[in-house]
């Protein structure tokens, strides 16, 4: 609410939790951030590297909450609760070198709606702002399983950090400030200065912030015709190479505890095979997170590129000449006729399903009241789609209750005053090895 220029208080009717004068959980949360970044900054001076934040992201359904409990609690065997709309934890490990000072990972999950994501990542306090760019990782998760939406949901979420890393270094550069030059030439020397293709103009994109690609659900895909292993594994290196991220498969996060087998090569046992996926995956993240990716990698990582196999490429390892190009896409290289000539195959490859409506397209959003059709993206007035878990459809038809709820206290406005409930955030803590 907001005052006009008599005595009358003029209110205003919204659907968007972020919008002017909205008192809930996210606005709370901004305004947590904003107090505890000012209390760092007069506790530290601004001295040394600040806390880490990694961002967990991708389509609903993906399996990012399973992915964050795997990275977190790796012999867990619980299967975690589906989010709806943010999550948060925090991870604490020791200092290598200062046995006193506890080093912390704030872990933000974006998930929900894709109208929820556009919302969500232009708020500066909340995705990758002034305050957190500098030790950002954002981890973009896809799902195997409906390999339709992959390349559409890699390709939104890596414009949603290029366009918001370009909005916060844009205002650091009115300050006059090097930030953004600085982590452009990082980004550069992890690609590696020396890289065939980083001496191509124009080729490699660094958005300045390190992004990992897990592509999880290979179990459900592993078993898929050759050919579109090939064609889904080389459009995704391709991405990955030319954003200048990782990528890892993943499969079998929701199976049982971890493999105690001593035979490594057991590749019938799918604890053993899931383990061997996901241990360079939490290795890798870990030291983005805690140590940098402009430090040397402990961990052995071998990198694969063969399509017959899980992917695991640390950024910079892959090669445009190794991925090579589609059939009939010219001769080569980077640059959007390459973009485009792998679209054209992976369309052609994975079309989308009769009458399926996608994340992207905004098919997960209810249509809203007195408005003409749906969400971003067309399809907001197609029904939504339901999972198996029956977990999921009861989370989520509890969000439609509150969400309903919500209106009509947005309506009650328009006669007097609603008193708003107040929302808390739990915060989980969780230690990484």
């Amino acid at each position: 609410m907001s005052k006009g220029a008599g005595p009358a208080v003029q209110r205003t009717v919204v659907d968007s939790p972020f919008a002017a004068g909205q008192k809930n959980i996210w606005t709370d949360i901004i305004d947590k951030n904003k107090v505890e970044a000012k209390a760092e900054a007069k506790e530290k001076g601004d001295q040394g590297r600040p806390d880490a934040v990694l961002f967990v992201v991708g389509a609903k359904g993906a399996g990012k909450t399973t992915l964050v409990s795997r990275f977190l609690y790796p012999d867990k065997t619980e299967v975690p609760k589906p989010t709806e709309g943010m999550d948060y934890n925090y991870a604490r490990k020791a200092h290598p070198t200062n046995i006193e000072r506890k080093d912390v990972a704030h872990i933000w999950e974006i998930a929900g709606t894709r109208q929820f994501a556009d919302e969500a990542t232009e708020q500066e306090n909340v995705f990758m702002g002034m305050r957190q760019v500098t030790t950002a990782v954002v981890l973009i998760v896809l799902d195997l399983s409906k390999p339709h939406e992959v390349l559409p949901t890699l390709e939104y979420w890596l414009s949603r950090v290029k366009s918001r890393a370009e909005a916060t270094f844009g205002k650091l550069e009115k300050r006059s400030s090097r930030l953004p030059e600085q982590l452009r030439a990082r980004s550069k020397k992890v690609f590696g200065a020396n890289h065939d293709d980083a001496k191509e103009v124009g080729v490699i994109s660094h958005s300045g912030v390190t992004v990992v690609i897990a592509a999880t659900k290979y179990d459900a895909f592993k078993n898929a015709d050759a050919e579109l292993k090939k064609v889904m594994s080389r459009t995704l290196r391709f991405l990955a190479h030319t954003n200048a991220a990782a990528l890892f498969y993943l499969g079998g996060l929701r199976g049982g505890p971890k493999s105690t087998s001593l035979d490594t090569g057991a590749d019938d046992d799918p604890a053993v095979e899931r383990d061997r996926q996901l241990n360079p995956f939490r290795a890798y993240l870990n030291h983005l997170v805690f140590t940098g990716a402009d430090k040397p990698v402990r961990a052995k990582l071998t990198p694969e590129t063969d399509h017959l196999k899980p992917a695991l490429l640390p950024i910079g390892s892959d090669r445009l000449s190794a991925i090579g190009v589609p059939r009939g896409g010219g001769g080569g290289g980077g640059g959007e006729d390459a973009l485009q000539a792998w679209r054209d195959v992976f369309n052609q490859m994975f079309p989308k399903p009769a009458g399926a409506v996608t994340w992207v397209g905004g098919g997960f959003r209810a249509p809203l009241e007195g408005a003409g059709g749906g969400g971003s993206g067309g399809g907001g007035g197609a029904a939504p789609e339901r999972y198996p878990e029956h977990e999921v459809d009861a989370v989520r038809n509890q969000r439609q209750a509150e969400l309903e709820q919500f209106r009509k206290q947005q309506a009650a406005l328009r006669s007097g005053p609603v008193t708003a409930g107040k929302a808390k955030a739990v915060a989980k803590k969780a230690a990484v090895a």
